[in-house]
């Protein structure tokens, strides 16, 4: 899920590009990843029967579906619990998408919170290259029909969003159908 979701990315972004994946994640304890909020929104969303942002037609798709099958709340709010764990990604994504690990230690020497924000980034466009972008994943989290997953993707100081993915079972195999933007900068 995660390789076809970074596909769907990089041809949206077009061009080539170097996804510098976050090995561990601790987003429970480190920041909030603002799941919570998402359920929110589509919790208002089904009382007031429209939807509480604007939207897009494919998004709007997405909130219709949603509200259709309730399961996807329950697998989101189990999402947040899971991300309130230690998660690590391996690295077994192909070669075409440039996917490099970066080390919690590496990321820390990167963003350490000492200096300013454009000047880590700096640092992390020096060191990583093409453009590259700093991608936050969490662990799937699935019913055998339904998967969705925590992603982030940053490329400067201002300039980033997080979401949810989520994915289905068709034939037997995962498809994407959409994504809620969580946050965007």
């Amino acid at each position: 899920m995660y390789a076809q979701y970074l596909r769907l990315t990089k041809a949206d972004i077009g061009g080539n590009m170097n996804f510098v994946v976050r090995e561990s994640t601790d987003y429970g304890r480190t920041n909030d990843p603002g799941i919570y909020l998402a359920v929110k929104i589509l919790r208002r969303w089904y009382k007031n029967g429209r939807p509480s942002v604007p939207g897009r037609a494919q998004y709007q798709a997405l909130l219709g579906k949603i509200k259709n099958d309730t399961t996807w709340i329950s697998l989101m709010l189990q999402l947040e619990e899971k991300m309130s764990q230690r998660f690590v990604v391996a690295n077994r994504f192909s070669p075409d998408l440039h996917v490099t690990l970066i080390s919690d230690e590496s990321y820390h020497k990167i963003f350490n919170g000492k200096g300013s924000l454009p000047k880590a980034w700096a640092k992390f466009e020096r060191k990583y290259r093409d453009p590259a972008y700093l991608v936050d994943l969490s662990a799937v989290v699935s019913d055998g029909k339904r998967a969705l997953f925590y992603f982030g993707r940053a490329w400067g100081s201002l300039a980033g969003y997080t979401s949810v993915v989520f994915f289905e079972k068709v034939n037997g195999k995962w498809a994407y159908f959409g994504t809620d933007v969580i946050f965007m900068s």
